[in-house]
């Protein structure tokens, strides 16, 4: 038994050293690139939460799109609430909590001057049900979002606090309906608590799995 142990101990150990040479290697190579690393990194933690629904989230969303110059890339998590309001026998509205990561990106540029860090605080409100024609659902929001960079391509936001307004609509996918596909319109703007209020309007596509 001991010497079952010392080997499966052992195999264990080869694997880890391999696992950390291979990663090292990697990371030596992408260092080269320090916005090349950090993406890279962000893009394995949001596939890792997505697989394991690690923020036991509703639905997850990745949301993609631009304004003008400005591109943008979204990971969002969904919270619905347990009880709709009914305003018919088939048709109702669901509040949730959305939360989200974004890119934005000034093109295709890779300085940091050009690119913000955002992140959303949303209330949606998802209005469905057969009374609805053409699409599934509308989703429509107001919150709020903190930016990194106030400034991005001819934009000035005047500063980090900024609103949104979301508006969407959709359509539900599959036997269980567990994959949704909508597209949004979405306005951020800071209300003129500051000198500078560009506000930026985006247009994006947004395709959703619920657990």
């Amino acid at each position: 038994m001991k010497q079952l142990n010392l080997l499966e101990r052992s195999f264990k150990l080869t694997k880890i050293g391999l696992f950390f040479a291979i990663t090292s290697s990697v990371t030596t190579q992408v260092m080269a690139n320090e916005t090349a690393l950090w993406r890279s990194g962000m893009i394995a933690a949001t596939t890792a939460a997505y697989l394991t629904n690690a923020l036991n989230a509703d639905t997850m969303l990745v949301e993609s799109g631009t304004s003008g110059d400005v591109l943008f890339l979204r990971y969002s998590a969904r919270w619905y609430a347990e009880k709709s309001t009914y305003l018919s026998d088939d048709f109702q509205i669901t509040p949730s909590l959305q939360i989200g990561y974004s890119k934005w990106q000034d093109g295709f540029s890779l300085s940091h001057a050009d690119t913000s860090n955002v992140v959303d605080l949303l209330p949606v409100f998802r209005w469905s049900g057969d009374d609805l024609p053409i699409f599934d659902f509308i989703d429509t929001g107001i919150g709020l979002s903190i930016m990194s960079n106030e400034n991005i391509s001819d934009k000035e936001m005047g500063g980090p606090l900024q609103f949104n307004n979301y508006l969407g609509a959709g359509w539900q996918l599959g036997k269980k309906d567990q994959w949704e596909i909508s597209l949004h319109f979405q306005h951020y703007s800071n209300n003129d608590i500051y000198d500078e209020n560009s506000g930026i309007n985006f247009t994006h596509l947004s395709i959703g799995y619920n657990y």
